[in-house]
């Protein structure tokens, strides 16, 4: 069985945005990356991802069902209010997004992850002293599962490392173990469909 990637154990994310100028009708495809924002503060460690990208290994186990590596870019938008982030797998079997903003009202590091498979999580991230964030979020648009839980952090060594666990019906179930690089591979395309088994 091929396993699915949900939700932010680590949130790939970036955004395409379209350019047009008076002189040029055409639209660029090239993604306007920011790297830096007046409120990298309210994202703790995580304003420290942007302007990064990464290819990240799957965890043994998943390596035999066949997981694909992941590639994975971080980058502000809104004028850096929003910390947007893309990943694709390598076969370009499927993708998401994750747009993390803090809530105001609540202070809350909120955010929605919107697949190319056809659902969508949102939940909140809480950032930890030593570096570390957790996450739990809610998913709609599956059967099988109902929300994920997962940890991260950017190791010593420079790596950074997510694991993630999904909530069925029945209880918690493994998700998804990967180990992060920096990278300049460029970002593949989402060129298929991934089967939901």
């Amino acid at each position: 069985m091929r396993r699915l990637w949900i939700g932010s154990g680590l949130l790939v994310f970036a955004l395409g945005a379209c350019a047009t100028s008076p002189e040029n009708t055409q639209v660029s495809t090239a993604p306007a990356i920011m790297t830096e924002s007046p409120y990298a503060a309210d994202f703790g460690v995580l304003a420290d991802l942007a302007g990064t990208r990464w290819r990240g290994e799957p965890g043994e186990a998943e390596k035999e069902h066949g997981q694909p590596a992941d590639i994975s870019e971080w980058y502000w938008d809104l004028g850096g209010a929003v910390l947007v982030n893309r990943h694709v797998l390598e076969d370009g079997s499927y993708g998401g997004i994750t747009y993390v903003q803090k809530t105001r009202s609540t202070d809350a590091l909120d955010y929605v992850y919107i697949t190319s498979a056809g659902f969508r999580t949102t939940g909140s991230f809480t950032l930890t002293d030593d570096g570390d964030w957790s996450a739990y979020e809610k998913l709609e648009g599956l059967e099988i599962i109902i929300g994920v839980r997962s940890t991260g952090r950017i190791d010593e060594d420079g790596t950074l490392s997510s694991v993630s666990e999904f909530e069925t019906e029945d209880g918690w179930i493994p998700g998804h173990t990967f180990v992060y690089t920096r990278t300049d591979l460029p970002m593949p395309e989402v060129i298929g469909q991934l089967e939901i088994e």
